[in-house]
Parts: structure tokens; C-alpha cells; sequence
């Protein structure tokens, strides 16, 4: 389980693909929150979005490198 002060992890051999699956996910949520007028909360959906970003990057690294 993941929560503050705990690292995300992942496993497995699509996890890049799941990881930008999400943060495509989170792009558009975020595009909906703000046009609802949540801004502030579109902010924190991108920041999440970031981090999937650099899941799905470190993931496909480590695929890549054979880790």
C-alpha cells in the first residue's frame, strides 16, 4: 500500500504502458476538473500525472536494462 512517505512500486512487464495509460487518464481529469472551475485540484491531478510519468520512464528503463 502506498501513502505519504511510502514509495510507489511496480512490477511486471507492461507497467510503463499502465503507468502512461494512467497519466493520459490523469491529463484528461485534469482537463475536466479545471473547465468545472476546480483549479486548484487540477493542479494536484497534474502532479500525479508527473509521477506516473517518471514510473512509466524508470520502469521502461529498468525493462530495458534488463534489471
Amino acid at each position: 500500500m502506498t501513502g505519504p512517505g511510502r514509495p510507489a512500486t511496480v512490477t511486471g512487464s507492461a507497467d510503463d504502458d499502465t503507468a502512461r495509460n494512467l497519466a493520459d487518464a490523469l491529463t484528461y481529469l485534469a482537463r475536466v476538473v479545471s473547465d468545472a472551475g476546480y483549479h486548484s485540484v487540477a493542479v494536484d491531478i497534474l502532479a500525479l500525472r508527473d509521477r506516473m510519468n517518471c514510473i512509466a520512464k524508470a520502469e521502461e528503463a529498468r525493462r530495458e536494462g534488463g534489471s
